[in-house]
């Protein structure tokens, strides 16, 4: 698969804001009702009709049900984080801020090398996830669709009725989907744009959180990697670079800040989505058994616990890269210094070991580890989920 390469290596996450400024989460505020109108369309065409209209079985219940918590998870999370947009657009702001002082030439060109590296696997990440969510949500149209309609095709008894299968398990208002085939045909093409609003969505929430969490952790890594190259500068030169370094390090400590403030109810949203659909998926092939429509749900198993463990491993990796700061200044030749740039040092030292990183509603830090605790969370509700049915 060949993809078109990123243009200007020294912007900030341009495909992001692109998309985001599509939808009216990044840009003039004025456009801001986009996303708005989005949200009121996905509750028009998919909570109302799954939460009024009922379903007809336990199994279409569970399987309804888990389709509901993930795409409420994808809309719902997006409406938390555009309460936030005036403190994302401090931290991207910042972010420009960084990246216009590692690309101006005031510090070392081993900065900008790597600031463009980070920018160039951010944006080829971006392009490849975005193709794949797009050939998932057109399989996920698809499918369905062929599935129903060859059904027809080869039926010899016209007095056994067809089954059709939905894209959504639900009862879209007045229509027969479940039996009218001409209604099931004006459901699937009010599904087309449905499924594809979720997919963007969806993919547009996991490009924002990951994109953004990497770039804290570069601007860490940056903090690092310029305290580590002070051991080549002389005595004279040193202090004038640590109290640079000492601004430059503040600054991406408040980018971290921002990013928590930004996004800490939408991780604890996904966690507890994350439980419920996993508990859902697995209830649905107990009560069933493993069949054809486990297929839909599968997807959005395998979608939601990618995005999950996603956030925990940059999460990880954002804490390591807070810590790695500590590590630069302790591995320097601190030691040859003076006194006056040991008390810097000191200061940088005292505040990078206390490890930052993102947290769920303040309850919990987003990690590997707490994603191993969700597992065995998950677990513990199927057990008393089976017990009652």
């Amino acid at each position: 698969m060949v993809l078109p390469k990123l243009q200007d290596p020294y912007i900030v996450m341009p495909l992001l804001l692109r998309l985001q400024r599509f939808v009216g989460l990044w840009g003039d505020r004025r456009y801001r009702y986009k996303f708005r109108l989005a949200f009121a369309s996905f509750c028009i065409l998919v909570v109302i009709p799954k939460v009024a209209f009922g379903y007809p079985d336990l199994d279409t219940t569970i399987r309804g049900t888990a389709e509901l918590i993930f795409e409420w998870n994808v809309l719902f999370g997006m409406l938390l984080f555009s309460f936030k947009l005036d403190v994302y657009d401090e931290m991207v702001n910042l972010f420009m801020e960084l990246a216009n002082l590692v690309f101006s030439g005031q510090v070392r060109s081993e900065l900008g090398s790597y600031l463009m590296h980070i920018n160039h696997r951010i944006d080829k990440f971006s392009k490849i996830y975005c193709c794949s969510h797009f050939c998932l949500a057109t399989f996920y149209w698809v499918a369905p669709l062929s599935s129903t309609y060859s059904a027809y095709l080869s039926a010899h008894n016209e007095s056994i009725p067809v089954e059709h299968v939905l894209h959504l398990e639900e009862e879209l208002y007045w229509l027969k989907n479940r039996v009218s085939l001409t209604d099931y045909s004006i459901f699937t093409v009010i599904m087309l744009p449905t499924i594809f609003m979720l997919a963007f969505f969806g993919g547009l929430k996991l490009l924002t959180i990951f994109s953004n969490v990497k770039y804290c952790s570069a601007m860490l890594r940056l903090v690092a990697m310029r305290i580590q190259l002070t051991d080549q500068l002389e005595e004279n030169s040193v202090e004038r670079e640590l109290i640079e370094i000492i601004k430059m390090h503040q600054k991406a400590l408040r980018c971290v800040e921002l990013l928590e403030m930004s996004f800490r109810w939408v991780f604890l949203g996904q966690f507890i989505q994350c439980v419920l659909i996993w508990c859902s998926l697995v209830l649905y092939i107990a009560v069933t058994g493993v069949s054809a429509k486990v297929v839909n749900v599968g997807i959005l198993f395998i979608l939601l616990t990618v995005e999950t463990y996603g956030f925990c491993y940059f999460g990880t990796d954002l804490t390591s890269e807070s810590l790695s700061v500590a590590r630069a200044v302790t591995d320097s030749l601190w030691y040859r210094r003076s006194v006056s740039v040991q008390m810097k040092l000191r200061m940088v030292l005292q505040r990078a070991q206390k490890p930052v990183g993102i947290s769920a509603g303040k309850f919990c830090f987003v990690d590997v580890e707490q994603f191993g605790n969700m597992a065995k969370m998950s677990y513990s509700f199927y057990i008393v989920l089976k017990d009652q049915f």
